[in-house]
């Protein structure tokens, strides 16, 4: 090989690595912090995203902890409903896989049609037998608006468990959601994955345009 090839070469992969880089930097850099909220030691926490679709957004609610040594209630089966409070412009929210949506907040026999809250209830009540011990569930939902945006939208949040115990606290406070990476429209990833095979078989070409 020549030295014009192999430095040609060397240059072709130091671009094509920094563009990996910036593809991983741009995921690292959009992650956001997290804040949370532990309650009867377990922890919850809402971590919030932008779609395309600027009047909807994402929600994903992690819970930690269930069952585990800190649990100070425990022998849980699963969450039975959950709910929070609506935001300025409130239109429709979008159920989690496996859970159905209505207005209004919840008591301890699931959602209850009463309040400015949306809730969301399990299609299928939760029975035995206990979840594992430290068990982590996550619920992702889409809230939409019909104007404006979420800025300042810090909810009431309410959460109804089934298990051996007879009542769950209800727990009853805000919990403030915090930012997360974008939900990307999938031309967008098309795009992006196109983009990178395209770098790949230009170098080819070139290099195999030096050896002819």
């Amino acid at each position: 090989m020549s030295v014009n090839a192999s430095l040609s070469k060397g240059t072709f992969m130091l671009k094509f690595r920094h563009v990996a880089s910036a593809v991983v930097i741009l995921g690292l850099t959009t992650a956001g912090a997290r804040a949370s909220l532990i309650a009867d030691g377990l922890t919850y926490t809402l971590t919030e995203s932008a779609t395309a679709n600027p009047l909807t957004d994402q929600f994903t609610l992690n819970i930690a902890g269930i069952n585990g040594p800190s649990d100070t209630e425990g022998g849980r089966y699963g969450v039975q409903s959950f709910a929070f409070n609506q935001p300025s412009n409130f239109a429709s929210a979008l159920a989690p896989s496996g859970f159905t949506e209505s207005i209004g907040g919840l008591n301890s026999s699931g959602c209850n049609g009463s309040g400015n809250f949306y809730c969301f209830m399990a299609e299928t009540t939760p029975t035995g037998p206990v979840l594992p011990a430290n068990t982590s569930i996550n619920y992702v939902f889409n809230v939409t608006l019909s104007s404006g945006t979420f800025s300042g939208y810090s909810p009431d949040f309410k959460i109804n468990w089934d298990g051996t115990k007879n009542n769950y606290d209800l727990i009853s406070e805000t919990l403030t959601p915090t930012p997360g990476t974008p939900v990307p429209e999938p031309g967008s990833l098309l795009l992006l994955g196109t983009g990178l095979v395209g770098l790949g078989l230009v170098g080819r070409r070139k290099r195999s345009k030096r050896y002819l």
